[in-house]
């Protein structure tokens, strides 16, 4: 059975989790800084004033687990790297 080991392959699997937080890190910032632009041209007190408060808030509750979820990003990488470099040294094409 002829099997061969594509690193270059595996490590172009790991691209979309990257593109994937780099992306969530850019939305988060906007949404933030939109929702605050909002808050501050409205009167205190006012539905779209308090609207974007409360958006404000649920992002900022949602930046709370960023640190988590890069976290957790980074060590898939770097398992996945470590099983491309060390998993294909005992594999050989027969």
């Amino acid at each position: 059975m002829d099997t061969k080991f594509n690193k270059r392959g595996q490590l172009g699997s790991l691209a979309p989790a990257i593109l994937g937080l780099v992306f969530a890190a850019i939305v988060l910032v906007f949404g933030l800084v939109i929702s605050q632009e909002l808050r501050d041209t409205q009167e205190a007190g006012s539905d779209a004033y308090q609207a974007a408060n409360d958006t404000m808030a649920g992002l900022a509750s949602f930046s709370d687990f960023w640190t988590i979820i890069v976290l957790a990003v980074v060590i898939t990488i770097v398992i996945g790297l470590l099983l491309v470099v060390f998993g294909g040294a005992g594999r050989k094409a027969r």
